[in-house]
């Protein structure tokens, strides 16, 4: 669920960053056309037509590295009434972060790193651990019930 809700933002922030371009672009264009009439503001518009494209271009490639950076896989496995999660978390040790909020799980890390991870379950943490990176949870399952009755 969280990666189609990545994928979801991924594209939106796409299209937003595409209309502004676009609505830019036009800007420019009535604009060199207003005052540059004739062959020379054709030419100009042109211009400012291939190089907004490359720009625009540009700036897709690096957020495109910048996002495929920040994935970092996250592994769930249910044995009964235990659920054992993987998941890769940036930075050391102290500033890795992990909080349940009823069916979800906030894990923080270093560089700003956050991710939420939705859980099938209520669960409790039962035992965290993490070396080189990689994250170790054991959660197991609790009835929201048993949930409300602890708090």
């Amino acid at each position: 669920m969280a990666y189609k809700e990545g994928l979801r933002m991924d594209y939106l922030s796409r299209m937003l960053t595409l209309i502004l371009f676009i609505m830019l672009l036009l800007l420019v264009i009535s604009l060199v056309i207003r005052f540059q009439r004739g062959l020379l503001g054709l030419a100009l518009v042109i211009a400012v037509a291939l190089l907004g494209f490359y720009w625009f271009k540009e700036l897709k490639k690096a957020f495109t590295k910048q996002r495929a950076v920040e994935k970092y896989p996250v592994e769930i496995l249910e044995q009964g009434d235990l659920i054992l999660l993987t998941a890769q978390v940036p930075g050391p040790e102290e500033e890795v972060y992990v909080e349940l909020r009823g069916k979800k799980l906030l894990l923080r890390g270093g560089g700003g790193f956050r991710r939420i991870v939705k859980l099938p379950y209520h669960t409790k943490i039962i035992m965290k651990s993490y070396l080189n990176g990689v994250l170790h949870l054991q959660l197991r399952k609790v009835s929201t019930l048993e949930e409300h009755t602890k708090s």
